[in-house]
């Protein structure tokens, strides 16, 4: 696996800073339709790393934006929000940005997260995410969106009856 580390950071930089649970598709995009993007957010201790690692995963990963908080939670974290494309590759593309993480952190021994349907922290794997966080667009749009499905259940009785029309 190729390491995307650069002058502003190195290995292990920022050795207890990150905290090891990541919040997935909690947050409201800033810049694209939630049903196209999904938001992580993940906590650093103190601005400065969380300023050198917004930077860091800016560089060599295939992402919509990568944003600090302005100023800390009540805890004294500031979050890192990350923007990627709603897509079957997701889950491949929050891999890459834990392994990426990990690299400048390795006092994280094992990732959790939360998302929209799992308020509580779960051990990361592909398949614990591929079970709770939507991935189609779509799909996502039907789940979150009540008056979606009504449209679209409207729309496949508009399109059927107009094909039985010219039948």
């Amino acid at each position: 696996m190729q390491s995307n580390l650069n002058e502003s950071i190195s290995k292990n930089d920022l050795s207890n800073h990150v905290d090891n649970i990541v919040s997935i598709d909690q947050y409201k995009s800033k810049l694209g339709d939630d049903k196209n993007v999904i938001v992580i957010a993940i906590k650093i201790k103190d601005k400065n790393p969380a300023m050198d690692l917004s930077q860091f995963l800016e560089t060599g990963l295939d992402l919509i934006d990568v944003e600090p908080s302005p100023g800390p939670d009540e805890n004294g974290f500031y979050k890192l929000y990350i923007e990627i494309s709603r897509d079957s590759q997701s889950g491949k593309k929050i891999q890459k940005i834990l392994d990426d993480v990990q690299r400048v952190d390795n006092a994280i021994e094992n990732w959790l997260f939360t998302s929209y349907d799992n308020k509580n922290p779960n051990p990361w794997s592909l398949e614990a995410f591929e079970a709770s966080v939507e991935t189609d667009a779509y799909e996502y749009e039907i789940k979150h969106n009540p008056k979606a499905e009504e449209i679209t259940e409207k729309k496949a009785i508009s399109d059927r009856l107009k094909f039985l029309k010219d039948y």
